[in-house]
């Protein structure tokens, strides 16, 4: 890994001597290269239900590159545009696959335009947002939310996008076993989560903003879940339809040398979409996964998958000290909770919550250093079974970009 950090330091050294930005400009035809890539050495230290975990598990140095660090390909010919990103990973994240972004589009001369592809999704909340998990993840967890890169239909005319994603169900927060009750009875049962059939594509509207020194967008999403749950313990299964929705804003001014940035979110099952989750690090019990049967030996619909309701919001403020060097502050709170799940609400809420502060000094246009502190905590208000896991996380990134 030491070796590979270094050899990439010393290939985008050599960036500029290349020109690595236009391959090939020649009238209405362009092609452009960029790249961005995030090193990480960082310090942890957690404190869970007021003890602190073994160095090694979740008290120590951190080096890392990160996995939202890509290189990538723009070209567009006359209204014709396309984009291929690919991930610049160590294990290439195969997972979630090599490319990050691949799509082609066209402007029609009307103001219609027309996108298919994966690229990012309109709910997102947290790309304005500047701390150590700057990137994908941003505050997510900790006030902000979104759906992260899909495949996907997009038509955009005048400020309105309307999006039809086709979610992986690999994207769900759900499987795995969690632990259900018979109606009216302490007797416990096992049971195994998965997502049945096809989920629908989901739907996505977004109004964008643009006045001045103010930009931003306002959005709404849907997508229906069909969820299922089976049990050794009874014969069978049941299935029910889940809707997963949400809507917010995000709100960013610049003016004066300030920057701030606010967003505001609520969403109906959405961990259910990868949408919503939990802080970082810790979703104690299966939290967000359990279950309860309605009915003798499972006869009636399942319970407890409908109705959990989160909301959140975040906020930051920048300050251009000079032009090498800014500050950022800023924090965010989360809130999680349903009626209908018992397990689920034996735990209270699921809270979390977030403080930081990140300079940025650019070396020059290729480098940039940003040493940052925050404060991460995920709690649940259970007085008979309390959680609380506290992080502090100091370190600095290396960010350099073409």
């Amino acid at each position: 890994m030491k070796k590979f950090l270094v050899i990439l330091f010393v290939l985008v050294l050599a960036v500029p001597s290349y020109s690595a930005v236009k391959l090939l400009d020649k009238g209405d035809t362009q092609l452009s290269l960029y790249g961005f890539f995030l090193l990480l050495g960082a310090y942890q230290n957690v404190n869970i239900n007021g003890s602190t975990p073994q160095v090694g598990q979740n008290n120590d140095l951190v080096y890392d590159f990160l996995g939202h660090s890509n290189i990538g390909l723009d070209f567009s010919v006359g209204e014709f545009f396309s984009k291929a990103e690919f991930r610049f990973t160590a294990d290439n994240d195969k997972d979630n696959g090599v490319f990050r972004h691949l799509y082609a589009g066209y402007k029609f001369s009307n103001g219609l335009r027309v996108l298919a592809g994966r690229t990012n999704s309109s709910t997102e909340t947290f790309y304005w947002y500047d701390n150590i998990f700057d990137g994908d993840d941003g505050m997510r967890g900790y006030g902000t939310m979104g759906l992260g890169r899909q495949n996907m239909l997009r038509l955009s005319i005048a400020n309105i996008d309307l999006s039809f994603l086709a979610i992986n169900d690999s994207e769900f927060i759900l499987g795995g076993n969690g632990t259900g009750y018979y109606p009216d009875s302490n007797t416990s049962i096992n049971v195994d989560l998965a997502i049945a059939d096809k989920v629908m594509p989901g739907i996505e509207i977004v109004y964008n903003l643009n006045f001045g020194g103010l930009i931003g967008k306002i959005f709404g999403f849907y997508a229906g879940v069909n969820v299922e749950g089976t049990s050794d313990d009874f014969a069978g299964s049941q299935r029910e339809w889940i809707d997963s929705a949400a809507a917010g804003l995000v709100l960013q001014y610049s003016g004066y040398g300030f920057t701030t940035v606010f967003s505001a979110f609520y969403a109906l099952n959405g961990n259910y979409v990868g949408a919503v989750r939990w802080g970082a690090g810790a979703t104690p019990k299966n939290s967000l996964k359990f279950d309860k049967p309605a009915g003798d030996n499972g006869g009636d619909i399942w319970k407890g998958y409908n109705d959990i309701n989160s909301w959140g919001t975040a906020l930051s403020f920048g300050y251009k000290i000079m032009d090498t060097l800014d500050v950022t502050i800023g924090g965010g709170f989360q809130s999680i909770s349903t009626k209908d799940n018992e397990a689920f609400t034996a735990s209270g809420l699921l809270n979390s919550y977030a403080a930081y502060i990140t300079f940025r000094y650019s070396i020059n246009k290729y480098f940039m250093l940003l040493p940052t502190a925050g404060y991460y905590v995920n709690y649940t208000t259970s007085e008979k079974d309390p959680y609380t896991r506290a992080a502090i996380l100091t370190g600095v990134q290396l960010r350099v970009s073409f």
